[in-house]
């Protein structure tokens, strides 16, 4: 299994068609395109062929080098990188994570998500916590998983480990303790509609005395549901709840 993620790069482009080639470039360039004006990063590997087939450019998720140098490096990149005691984070989402996955039909693997934080060590600067969100995106004849795509960000979680899987198509998530090793499965809170005008109001920059007069009631009121939600969902302020929302696809 741990194979399986360490190939997470690098395709042998041997057999394809010039045609396809030439296609899948301008995929990518398009990608290229889109991905530039994005704080985050996308990587497409094939876990058969362990070729890294696209990364988007970012120098500041990883640890100041560029696209074709962690192409170079493969996943050693993470190996060397990782802050030491994170690595098993990693480990565990090579092993346990992708164990998971194969307990799925093949319907099942390219709408689930395992996403996970962990810190990569930037020269002359304070350790950064990413996240990263791998998504199979194309399966074998036998059903196993031959594609991925993973985005790359900054993560919104104060510590690393928070490794889930998650799908847009349940009403749950799995979550994984890397003290006892096992998966729980919790029940995705549901928004109501006034916490989610204010969470969207907040991700706009208003203040409350702002969101209070867009949405037509004082700010005692604003107030009182940002409570109830911290309340929901186990956060002290609104950044948390912020993060949490996001982190989750709440919205």
């Amino acid at each position: 299994m741990s194979d399986k993620i360490n190939s997470l790069y690098l395709r042998n482009r041997s057999g394809v068609s010039v045609f396809e080639a030439e296609s899948t470039n301008k995929y990518f360039n398009v990608l290229k395109a889109v991905l530039g004006t994005n704080v985050g990063s996308v990587y497409i590997a094939d876990l058969k062929t362990r070729k890294l087939e696209f990364i988007s450019e970012n120098p500041l998720l990883f640890s100041g080098f560029r696209a074709a140098e962690i192409e170079k490096m493969g996943y050693k990149f993470f190996q060397k990188y990782t802050k030491k005691k994170d690595l098993e984070i990693l480990r565990k989402v090579r092993t346990n994570g992708l164990e998971f996955f194969e307990c799925l039909s093949p319907e099942e693997k390219k709408v689930h998500t395992i996403t996970y934080d962990f810190h990569l060590k930037y020269a002359n600067s304070v350790d950064v916590l990413v996240n990263q969100r791998i998504t199979p995106i194309e399966l074998d004849g036998n059903g196993e998983i031959s594609k991925i795509a993973c985005v790359v960000s900054y993560s919104l979680n104060r510590t690393a480990g928070n490794i889930r899987i998650i799908s847009n198509t349940s009403e749950t998530y799995w979550k994984y303790d890397l003290f006892t090793g096992k998966w729980t499965e919790e029940c995705k809170i549901t928004l109501k509609i006034r916490e989610i005008e204010i969470i969207r109001l907040y991700l706009q920059g208003m203040k409350i005395e702002e969101i209070a007069e867009q949405l037509c009631v004082s700010p005692s009121t604003i107030k009182f549901h940002r409570s109830k939600l911290f309340e929901r969902i186990g956060v002290k302020n609104i950044i948390e709840a912020i993060s949490y929302v996001i982190t989750n696809n709440l919205i």
